[in-house]
């Protein structure tokens, strides 16, 4: 049997590649699941909502993926609404809108996005956001702290290519001779 490579093959092992990659920190954030509260502080507990977190990521990952090989595949419109669907409700909130939400809280920039994405050849991954205590009031909010942040972003634009790429497969029909 001869694999033939078409745009659409290669666009859903790409977002295979993209949804299974989502599942080692979903994973780690269903692991928690001893923890009903997470310590931020030596004052401050908070709900651990990780584990939600967690199973709806794994979720919308085995959603996707049995999506993709079954009707994405074979060109179904529906499968492409569906993987439309997961890349702007799930991935896009998930990493590139808190990143874009706290910059412009921050009074940042667009440069500033431009210089976390210098710092990739150089290894400085940091920068991301996290639920941490508020130094003001005891409450908790958004804060800072080491991650890896460019992983989310990449996975999102790698995402989005490979959704785009195959859009002529299946919005419009070869014409007939």
């Amino acid at each position: 049997m001869k694999v033939r490579f078409t745009g659409t093959l290669v666009s859903a092992l790409l977002l295979s590649l993209c949804l299974a990659a989502l599942i080692p920190a979903a994973l780690r954030n269903v692991l928690t699941w001893k923890q009903l509260h997470l310590e931020m502080g030596p004052s401050v507990r908070v709900d651990n909502f990780l584990i939600p977190f967690g199973f709806l990521h794994l979720g919308i990952a085995m959603v996707g993926l049995i999506v993709l090989w079954t009707g994405y595949i074979k060109r179904k419109r529906w499968a492409w609404f569906v993987m439309l669907i997961i890349l702007l409700c799930s991935s896009f909130a998930s990493s590139v809108l808190p990143v874009l939400l706290q910059i412009r809280a921050q009074g940042y920039q667009w440069s500033m996005l431009l210089d976390l994405l210098r710092a990739l050849p150089s290894g400085g991954l940091g920068h991301c956001l996290a639920i941490t205590p508020s130094c003001c009031n005891d409450a908790v909010g958004i804060d800072c702290m080491d991650a890896l942040i460019l992983i989310g972003l990449v996975n999102f634009l790698l995402m989005l290519v490979a959704l785009l790429f195959p859009v002529k497969a299946f919005f419009w029909k070869p014409a007939k001779n």
